[in-house]
Parts: structure tokens; sequence; C-alpha cells
């Protein structure tokens, strides 16, 4: 299935909103905006691969221990079960990230 680029947005804070951009059997692609000081929670995925690309703004990304800055252009990768999270260095901080397998959770 796709989606266009009219789908709604989701508030998953108070300072960080998401939509599912496009996805199918085996793959998803999902668009993060957030305000500064936005928190993408440490967390990690048994399941699933992540790839991220930054569209936007600047972040305080830490994968499996290691933090660096990350800004428009760069891209990260999360493997499965690695610690992963961000922190949003300024306003309309934007990120595109890309799962395999799909994330059946986003979908409810």
């Amino acid at each position: 299935m796709s989606v266009n680029q009219e789908s709604s947005y989701q508030q998953v804070d108070d300072k960080v909103r998401r939509r599912i951009l496009s996805y199918g059997e085996k793959l998803m692609l999902v668009e993060y905006r957030f305000l500064k000081g936005g928190v993408g929670q440490p967390h990690k995925h048994e399941e699933h691969e992540q790839l991220g690309y930054i569209a936007q703004g600047s972040f305080e990304l830490t994968v499996d221990g290691q933090t660096r800055i990350i800004r428009q252009g760069d891209s990260y990768y999360a493997p499965k079960n690695a610690v992963h999270g961000v922190v949003a260095l300024e306003d309309d901080s934007v990120i595109i990230d890309a799962f395999t397998p799909l994330r059946t959770d986003l979908l409810k």
C-alpha cells in the first residue's frame, strides 16, 4: 500500500509528530517533525532495522552508546537491538526513517 503526501500527522507528544509516507509488505517510510528539544526516546527494535535521513535541522543522535551531532543531509543506521534515540537541536527538524520489516505498530 502507498500513502500519499496528504496523509495526516499523528501527534507523538508536545514536540514531536509523525506521518507514514509510504509502506509495502516489508518496508515502511515515516516522517518525524520535531520542535527544538523534542526527543525520540532511547529504544530498540527486536525485529526492525532502521535507516534515518535528516531532511531538515539538526539532532543529537545516540546509537549503541555513541553520540554525535547530525545535520541536514546526514544519515544513520540503527541495526536490530541497537539502543538509539535523538534530541532535536532546533525547531522544524525533520527525520525521514525507513524501517524493515514493516512496523505494523505504527499502523494502529
